[in-house]
Formats: C-alpha cells, structure tokens, sequence
C-alpha cells in the first residue's frame, strides 16, 4: 500500500521544486489537501486555516505571479498546519488517552526517534498508516482501536499497568519497598490486611521490621508475600501475622471483582489461586507483558509508578482522623453495616478448612526456619464488636489455640482492648494515636521474647 504521509512530503515538495512547471505544482497541491483530509483529522479552525491557505496559493500560482520566495512561504506554512515541520520519514505512532499516562508516553515515544500522533487528530480510516498504536487509557469506543488489523501493533499499556499498581497501588509499593528493604538487616515481617497494616507501624516497633499488610490480602497472599521477603532478607527473627475476627473465611479469589488484585499478585506468586476459569486473564495478561516489554526496559516502567504517585496517590495507611459514631448519619450507618454484614456472611467451609492449613503451613514455615511467631488480632471500636459476627472471631481463636503451643507461637489479641474512639480513624481502622498504643503491646512481646 502507498504511504500517504510520504506522498504527502513528495507533493509538498515538489511544489518547492524551482524546476517543476505551473500545472505540475498546481496538482500537487490538489493531492495535498486529498492527503490532508485523510490522515490529518485537523481541528475546524486549522481546517478553515488550511482551505484558505490552499486556495490563495493555487490562485497565485495559476495567475503567474507568485515569486519563489512566495512558494517558499506557502510552503512552511503548510507544514506548520500540517504538523509536518520535523518531517514525516520514521516511524510513526498513535497515543490514545488524555492523562499523565500519555502526556509521559508521547514524550518517551518522541525520544525514541518516533513521530508521535495523538489519537484525536488522526482520520481512523488510515489507521493502517501507523507502525505502533500505544493505548494509555481504558479502551473506550471512542478510540477506534477495533478498526486496527495488525493487533501485533497494539500496546495496551494501560491495561498492563493497571495490573501492574493503578488499580491497587498498595500492593505494588510493598513489593517495591521489599525489594529496597533487602537484607540481613530485617528482622521482622507483618502481614495482614487493612486493618492490620493501619494498626502496626513498622517504624515504631523495637525491630527493624517491614510491613506487607495490604487492603484486601488474605491469608494465602500473606503467606506468600513473606515468603518473598524470606528470600531476601536472610536475617529474619519474628513474623507477626496479623489476623482479623473474618480471616480463616476470608478468600480475596472467591469474588470476581477481585480477581484483579489477584492479577496484581500474579507477577509473584505464579497463580490465581482460586480464580477458576482465570486461565485466559492470565494469558491476555502474558501476551501484553510481552508487547510492552518489547517497547519499553523494564527500569522505564517503574519509574511509571513514581510518575503516577506525583498525580496524587498516597499509601492509605494511618492518618488522624477520629471515629465518632455520633456523627454518623443515617446513610453511613446502613453503609458500614452493609459492609460488616458482606464481610461475616461467608458460608465458605472449603475456604475456612484451606485457610486453617494455610495458616499451619506459614506457622510450620517459620518454624522451621527458627522464625518466631507472633499472631496479632488487632482491636476494633465498640460499635464494630456491636455489629460483627461473633462465632467467626471464635473459629479464629479455637484454630490459634492450637497452633500457639504446637509451634511455640505467641498471641496478642486486642479485640478486648476497649480503646477509645479517639484511637480509631474509621469503625474499624486505627488511626496513627491508636498506632502508638498498638506499638506497646507489641514492643512489650519483643522485648520479653
């Protein structure tokens, strides 16, 4: 097929050509503006711009009496209007998006020596024109991109690093500070979830410790997640598993609105774990990994994330805010018990007997690995304990009594801690002064070994 955007440099100039005769230039510009329509999709007033600018050129060129100097004029302006001033020889790509994500990628793109088209100024029908199509943002319909052939040429870089942080960005951060925490210097893990992670602030424990607790993570990503770090920080003493009054219930793959943070996880642990029927997510995810990696080193991408935290992303853990059930209106308070009910309603007993074995298998790991073993329930406002399901904390601590004597693990329950209101951000979340009170009690562990 003709390359139009060559064509359309031919013609450009060979209107210049001082040696070209009066007709030839005339037609010439008559295959400009064709071109134009097609592969340029200019904005009405740059259309408007270049219709008059096409006509008043053709007449002075049919009446005789444009200089060369004048062509010349012409000329540079028609490239301006056309976007051509750089010249169109190279390879070409389309951005699609508005966002930080493709403002960043058509800088990156014009630095590797591509020409760079944004989505909105290109005719979708020449869209064969192009050597690579970058997506940047969900694929809405408005962008066209069913209408490109060669899907080899489609990078859906946004899908792929949405995986990567920008649906849970906690999760990738972890993994990142894991990577910067490495060494013998480490001698504590915490895993757990939300409430966890809000409750133990590595900073302020007694031990050089890092915190992989994440919004959403249940036993099986905790155990895995300290694997990980087991690897590379051959100087581990403590585990502190933290647990909450749902988790031996709790499966982050038995819903498939999660099963994105599952995909997240994926680069790590090497499975959906429960995911079932996630074998093509898994290979739509390979085939993008693949693509995108073949355009850009791996260092580029991460230094993605540190470009997307700019935009405004911050770790959800601590805070200072305070609960007051008080204030809550009628609409947050059906709202929050909404939320405690989906979390005590589930009548998983597959999940429950995995989780118990799970549980052992991250206890006996340690175990064998001279890793002390401190399982922690963290403590939760007086309006929490009012509306949760008790028999659920009762499973947890009827498995925990078994496992503490057997390995010689340790439990610090707060669930009968009655801390004041003040100590919490939310009905289930301490805040940074409930942080210091959560400290003690674990300092007090540490210290007494």
């Amino acid at each position: 097929m003709e390359d139009r955007f060559l064509a359309l440099e031919t013609s450009l100039n060979t209107i210049l050509d001082r040696n070209v005769e009066k007709d030839v230039r005339i037609e010439e510009l008559e295959k400009i503006e064709e071109y134009a329509e097609g592969l340029v999709n200019l904005s009405k007033e740059k259309k408007a711009s270049l219709k008059a600018v096409m006509k008043a050129f053709e007449r002075e060129l049919f009446d005789r009496k444009i200089s060369e100097e004048c062509i010349g004029g012409y000329y540079l302006i028609l490239k301006e209007l056309l976007n051509m001033e750089q010249g169109w020889k190279g390879k070409k790509c389309i951005v699609y998006g508005n966002n930080w994500l493709s403002d960043e990628i058509e800088n990156k793109m014009r630095a590797k020596n591509y020409i760079v088209f944004n989505w909105s100024a290109v005719n979708p029908d020449y869209l064969d024109e192009f050597d690579l199509y970058i997506l940047c943002d969900e694929p809405l319909k408005i962008y066209g991109i069913s209408e490109i052939e060669d899907k080899e040429k489609l990078v859906k870089l946004w899908d792929y690093l949405k995986y990567k942080y920008v649906v849970f960005p906690s999760v990738y951060d972890t993994l990142m500070n894991l990577e910067k925490s490495a060494g013998d210097e480490v001698k504590g893990i915490v895993t757990g979830g939300r409430n966890v992670g809000n409750a133990i602030r590595s900073d302020l424990l007694h031990i050089n410790a890092v915190s992989v607790a994440n919004r959403s993570q249940d036993v099986f990503y905790d155990f895995k997640l300290f694997c990980q770090a087991y690897e590379s920080m051959p100087g581990l003493e403590y585990a502190i598993i933290g647990l909450t009054p749902y988790s031996l219930r709790y499966d982050t793959s038995k819903s498939k609105a999660e099963w994105r943070r599952c995909l997240v996880y994926y680069p790590v642990v090497e499975t959906m774990h429960n995911c079932k029927g996630a074998e093509q997510l898994i290979e739509l995810y390979k085939t993008e990994q693949t693509k995108v990696r073949r355009h850009f080193e791996t260092g580029y991408l991460e230094s993605l994330f540190d470009v997307f935290k700019e935009m405004g992303y911050k770790p959800e853990i601590g805070g200072n805010a305070v609960f007051d059930d008080t204030a809550l209106t009628q609409e947050m308070t059906e709202h929050n018990i909404r939320e405690i009910s989906a979390l005590y309603s589930r009548p998983y007993t597959d999940i429950l007997l995995q989780n118990r074995v799970l549980l052992e298998e991250y206890v006996h790991f340690c175990n064998m690995k001279g890793i002390k073993v401190i399982f922690f329930i963290p403590p939760y406002t007086k309006w929490y304990k009012e509306h949760m399901k008790k028999s659920y904390y009762e499973e947890l601590l009827s498995a925990l009594k078994i496992l503490c004597p057997k390995y010689d693990a340790q439990l610090i329950d707060m669930m009968n801690v009655s801390l004041p209101d003040s100590c919490f951000k939310d009905y289930a979340n301490i805040n940074n002064i409930g942080a210091v009170k959560v400290a003690s009690y674990i300092n007090e562990a540490l210290d007494n070994k």
